[in-house]
């Protein structure tokens, strides 16, 4: 039965000066990777469309990943946040979320100060790639997609790196972002996701909701009664907001 893993992924706070992810008054929204200064390694130059929400030179390079056109993520497993995607397997889901400015108009004029944490797109692993494999090792069906990931800068995955290909089946980018509703007690987050040790997780608890959900980890177990039905809240609530279905072919 497969697991659930939240990731969390683009330019966070620390880069709030510099590079923004934008979310319009009716929820859509733009993704933007986190800027990079690291030369010619696991970087790439921002698109197009992402220029109105930096304030960086016309050169600056990101860690393009998730790659959303090519429904592919890669990441360090040796790194300790990263780590638990050791264990992934085809089946599994990585379900992202990240910070989201408002953003009233086109550009970085038009952000209003507000932000939010939200749930913004997910994959079913088909293949994983490991170390030493190149895009060739994949599926010829996918070899294509894998190729265009970050990770595989040197067209061979170096130890310690895996790339994630999507099911194009049930894999998406979310039309509209989720609010994880942290400022809530009752929020989505808290009604769905528990710390590590399997308590319960407080808004204001000791452990800070951040803490708990900094790390990589898969939430939830579909085993696991508990856990699969705090997906099933996930699952809905993702399908009323975006059309997306979470669990889609998994027997629940």
């Amino acid at each position: 039965m497969s697991k659930v893993f939240l990731i969390n992924v683009g330019a966070n706070k620390s880069h709030a000066a510099i590079a923004r992810s934008p979310i319009f008054p009716d929820d859509q929204f733009l993704y933007i990777s986190f800027p990079s200064n690291r030369k010619r390694v696991l970087v790439c130059p921002y698109p197009p469309e992402a220029r109105p929400y930096l304030r960086l030179s016309k050169a600056a390079q990101t860690h393009l990943d998730p790659d959303w056109k090519g429904l592919t993520y890669g990441d360090y497993i040796r790194h300790g946040r990263a780590a638990a995607l050791g264990r992934a397997v085809p089946g599994d889901i990585l379900l992202f979320w990240g910070l989201l400015w408002r953003n009233l108009d086109a550009g970085w004029q038009d952000f209003t100060g507000e932000y939010g944490w939200y749930l913004i797109g997910a994959l079913r692993i088909e293949e994983i790639l490991g170390d030493g494999q190149t895009p060739g090792d994949a599926k010829r069906s996918n070899a294509e997609r894998a190729a265009k990931n970050v990770h595989f800068y040197r067209d061979v995955l170096e130890a310690g790196h895996r790339v994630f290909v999507g099911s194009k089946r049930s894999s998406a980018l979310f039309p509209k972002a989720v609010d994880l509703e942290i400022n809530k007690d009752s929020g989505l987050l808290f009604r769905t996701v528990t710390r590590a040790n399997g308590k319960h997780l407080r808004r204001n608890g000791k452990i800070r909701w951040y803490s708990a959900t900094r790390t990589c980890r898969a939430v939830w177990n579909l085993e696991d009664l508990d856990q699969k039905a705090r997906a099933k809240i996930a699952r809905d609530v993702i399908l009323r907001k975006t059309g997306y279905n979470l669990l889609l072919d998994i027997k629940l």
